[in-house]
């Protein structure tokens, strides 16, 4: 086997450059496309989240922390928007931008070279196939004329007369190379030629495109992560402060309002049912100042009632002070 060229040595290098870089990027494609659904996962589990800590909140009985988790909830779907719009998988969000990245370095870089080294690949077939008539056309010329000088040689010495003095090997060289190139392989080999320029020329060109299109996919991608933990910061740290000024003291206050609040209710109700017995006392006797007698003392008597419900300390008009 004949050696290689220097073009057929750069043309190796470029080839073996090129797959390397193709299978690279179709890994990172993969990889990439995993991230991206991650995130978009992600961003979906979040913002649901922030919404049952919305419900949360909704069902929260202290104001304070019922801000809270109104505030939490919103920053946290907020964030999940930040994420998917910066890494989600969808047409207009950053993760399908970056993939679209790659492809278009599958596209405008891989797609053109392989094109071009197959090309190549294919001329250099074309001009094998015409070296291999063209060396057909000289060993049948070759043979024939070894096999004229042979037929004289066998005639010469048949009859007695002087050999020819031509060897059958010389005359099969010399009818070898009056063989003339035919114009097809002259063809083949020029083509052959300009093609193996333009690799040679795009060989360079492919090492620049391929170099810049990645700066710029990893640069991408470090920038879109960095957003949205940034964004998740701007999000997220003033809630810290907010998180801070709830009071357990003042939650203690509301909840012992609330109770004093239960206890009034359950007095209001004693009175009630006093005043009602009154008037149902009322209906049935009549009448008269016996009978007021003793609906004033039974009023009295829950009126006693709701003051030790209601937790008063003492009697009279000391527990009417404490109502």
């Amino acid at each position: 086997m004949a050696p290689k060229s220097a073009v057929e040595e750069r043309s190796t290098v470029f080839q073996l450059r090129l797959t390397a870089y193709e299978n690279s990027v179709k890994f990172i494609k993969t990889e990439m496309a995993a991230h991206v659904k991650n995130h978009t996962t992600a961003a979906t589990n979040n913002k649901k989240f922030g919404e049952k800590l919305g419900t949360i909140g909704r069902l929260e009985s202290y104001d304070k922390l019922k801000e809270v988790f109104t505030s939490v909830s919103g920053a946290i779907e907020k964030v999940a928007d930040a994420r998917m719009e910066l890494l989600g998988e969808g047409a207009e969000c950053g993760g399908y931008k970056l993939l679209g990245r790659l492809e278009d370095t599958v596209q405008g870089v891989i797609k053109p070279s392989k094109a071009l080294l197959a090309d190549r690949s294919q001329k250099v077939k074309a001009v094998d196939k015409e070296v291999k008539g063209f060396d057909s056309l000289k060993s049948k010329a070759s043979k024939a004329a070894s096999n004229e000088i042979k037929k004289k040689l066998k005639e010469a010495a048949k009859k007695g007369l002087d050999p020819p003095t031509e060897t059958p090997e010389h005359a099969a060289e010399v009818a070898s190379a009056a063989v003339e190139m035919p114009e097809s392989l002259l063809d083949a080999r020029e083509t052959l030629k300009n093609t193996e320029k333009l690799v040679d020329k795009s060989s360079f060109q492919y090492e620049e495109r391929r170099i810049v299109d990645m700066q710029l996919f990893i640069e991408d991608f470090i920038r879109r992560e960095i957003a949205w933990h940034a964004k998740a910061m701007e999000i997220l740290s003033p809630l810290i402060a907010e998180v801070r000024k709830v009071d357990a003291n003042g939650a203690i206050g509301s909840f012992n309002t609330r109770l004093e609040r239960v206890n009034t209710t359950e007095k209001d109700e004693l009175l009630n049912v006093a005043e009602q017995s009154k008037r149902a006392s009322m209906g049935e006797g009549g009448g008269g100042a016996k009978e007021d007698a003793e609906m004033a003392a039974e009023a009295s008597t829950a009126k006693e009632a709701a003051d030790g419900a209601g937790g008063g300390g003492g009697e009279g008009e000391d527990n009417e002070d404490g109502l």
